[in-house]
């Protein structure tokens, strides 16, 4: 099951962006910890690992995978999908100028995962997500996003539990300034 999940994630990342208009796409690497629902995932820190597309100036979708890696190495994994705003201004322009420098997100979307009572891999969560703080944009290749929260409503066992990045790096393959030389 584990290997038809990075399948679709790595499908999905590959061919979203071919059928679709798009500003940029980033490379995703940083950490995450899943509070609240331990008999549930008893792991204390994953490695956080994506793509974030750029859909418009203000709207992106953010496709993370979360691979546990303490206490059991490459354990379980979970995939988020979250469609989110900027809340200060542009986050690209999708041009040459670039966007806000200094940006905050909020986002709405879905996990699959197997914290199911079950333990099967399938939609486990509704997630609401806030990212106080992210500096940098697309046009300059690399971003950092800083103590993103996010409420994950279990619709299984009906808890809410929390997922909490630290920080995530987005590294743009495309939209960034060595598109407009």
């Amino acid at each position: 099951m584990q290997k038809r999940v990075l399948l679709l994630i790595i499908v999905l990342v590959l061919a979203f962006p071919a059928f679709a208009g798009y500003f940029d796409v980033g490379i995703t690497l940083g950490t995450n910890a899943h509070l609240g629902e331990k008999d549930l995932d008893p792991s204390r820190l994953k490695l956080a690992w994506g793509a974030s597309i750029g859909l418009t100036d203000v709207w992106e979708l953010d496709i993370q995978a979360n691979t546990q890696l303490v206490p059991t190495f490459l354990d379980t994994t979970s995939v988020s999908f979250l469609i989110q705003r900027a809340l200060l201004g542009q986050r690209s322009t999708g041009g040459q100028t670039a966007g806000m420098g200094i940006n905050s997100l909020v986002g709405l979307g879905v996990m699959l995962s197997p914290y199911t009572l079950d333990g099967r891999t399938t939609l486990s969560h509704l997630l609401v997500s806030l990212t106080p703080l992210t500096v940098g944009s697309p046009v300059i290749g690399k971003r950092e996003r800083a103590l993103t929260v996010t409420l994950a409503y279990n619709l299984h066992t009906k808890q809410v539990g929390v997922l909490f990045d630290l920080l995530k790096f987005d590294f743009y393959v495309v939209g960034s300034y060595k598109d407009y030389r």
